[in-house]
């Protein structure tokens, strides 16, 4: 499968430059950071507003918001606004990887504070972190005790069979696993969450099979640990994940003729296709790929200031012809998978993939949230992005709106569950107590003009 080929690419790229990493990020990791146009105060209020309700998803209004301390203090009705806003709950990213530049590198400390920026200024209060060195759990403890947002939760190093890729290097952000007893043992005196990147290499001599990834999940529970499974879409490491009945699972899983027998299980699992990465690598070096990433030029004035000119694009190699055929099929039979189970929808985290390749943060999680929509609905693809997502990640907000409960607030001068486009009207976003008002590339203009 062409995107099995495209993750171990990745590591190899990952590898050959982690040492690049730590003498640049400690420093950042000591102090802090603050985006600019953040306005600390005790209250805040917005009358005339639409509000999106809790579990129903449909909007209640005009009402009057009030904010106080970091908390949602009264919601009542108010009269109507000529100019009425939109509120929503701020926005939850199950996948991304921090370290990691989105172009096959590893990131600086000014792109982590770049990519930091952009989830927030495009809705993203709370983010999950894979497949990154230990210094990400020290930049997630920092922001804590600062009251930074994006909140960033982290995962402990992936768990990875050995291949013959992997060589003896040692891969920064993996624990590499050589036998069924060091899979095992992976789980000992562990609490929280573990992930295992779950692939197989013919002619490898060991490799995690449905047998041991059963014992893994069995051990896991009883040592309450959650493990969370990547397939990256292939057939067989999905129907092990299925039958095993790992509890979390990420990337596609493909309509096949095997697959179906246990694709039930999915009821009782919780599942973050990532969508979004599947469809960028099987576009890039096409024209229809230069299209669109014109369009999320325009659909994001935030992701245009740093967007990848389209000179610099089309230098970008793409699928042979044959593997971009095989790779449109494979995406359609993703897509045809959720498709033909929507009653899945209450089960469906977002995750964006943001640090793959073109997989930028804030943009890559807005597509992902558009796509869901095609197939789900803009409701139930709403509620992957906040309601499910940020409860699974443990946000304060749960990724609603509520009086009493954290405020973590998007308000947009039009409705985007009308139009997914209208995201790019966002321009407010409330973090509890940080107010972070997002500038339109107009106001920028007149500003500029009037000095």
């Amino acid at each position: 499968m062409f995107v099995k080929r495209l993750i171990l690419i990745a590591l190899k790229k990952v590898r050959s430059n982690s040492a690049r990493i730590l003498p640049k990020f400690f420093p950042y990791i000591l102090g802090s950071l603050l985006f600019s146009g953040n306005i600390h105060a005790d209250s805040w209020s917005w009358s005339g507003v639409y509000l999106v309700q809790p579990e129903t998803l449909e909007y209640s209004g005009p009402v009057q918001i009030q904010v106080k301390d970091g908390l949602v203090e009264k919601i009542s009705s108010s009269p109507s606004s000529k100019e009425p806003l939109f509120i929503l709950p701020g926005f939850c990213d199950s996948h991304v990887t921090l370290g990691a530049n989105s172009l096959g590198g590893w990131k600086d400390r000014s792109e982590l504070e770049s990519d930091l920026k952009q989830f927030l200024l495009h809705g993203f209060t709370h983010i999950q972190s894979i497949a990154d060195p230990p210094w990400a759990l020290e930049l997630s403890e920092i922001r804590k005790k600062n009251f930074q947002y994006p909140r960033i939760s982290v995962l402990p190093p992936v768990l990875l069979a050995e291949s013959k890729e992997l060589t003896t290097s040692k891969v920064s952000g993996y624990k590499i696993l050589k036998s069924p007893e060091e899979a095992m043992s992976s789980l000992s005196g562990k609490k929280g969450k573990i992930h295992l990147f779950l692939r197989h290499n013919e002619g490898e001599t060991f490799e995690i099979d449905g047998k041991l990834l059963y014992r893994m999940r069995s051990e896991s529970e009883k040592n309450g640990l959650e493990l969370s499974v990547s397939t990256f879409g292939e057939e067989f490491a999905n129907w092990e994940a299925l039958s095993s009945e790992t509890k979390v699972l990420y990337h596609p899983i493909p309509e096949t003729s095997s697959i179906r027998p246990v694709a039930h299980n999915l009821v009782k699992q919780t599942w973050a296709p990532l969508f979004g990465i599947y469809f960028t690598r099987k576009g890039i070096g096409t024209s229809s790929f230069a299209e669109e990433w014109e369009k999320w030029i325009q659909w994001s004035p935030i992701f245009k200031e740093r967007a990848l000119s389209k000179e610099a694009l089309s230098t970008m190699s793409g699928l042979s012809e044959s593997d971009r055929e095989e790779a449109e099929k494979e995406y359609e039979s993703y897509l045809a998978f959720l498709r033909a189970r929507k009653n899945l929808s209450l089960r469906i985290l977002l995750g964006s993939g943001a640090g793959h390749q073109l997989q930028f943060p804030g943009i890559s999680g807005w597509k992902e949230l558009r796509i869901l929509s095609e197939l789900l609905g803009p409701k139930e693809a709403l509620r992957a992005a906040t309601e499910t997502t940020c409860q699974y990640l443990g946000a304060a907000h749960e990724g609603k709106i509520r009086v009493g409960k954290p405020a973590h607030l998007l308000i947009f001068r039009e409705d985007p569950l009308q139009n997914w486009d209208k995201l790019n009207t966002l321009r407010t976003v409330v973090t509890e107590r940080v107010k972070t008002e997002i500038s339109s590339p107009e106001k920028k203009k007149t500003k500029g003009q009037r000095r």
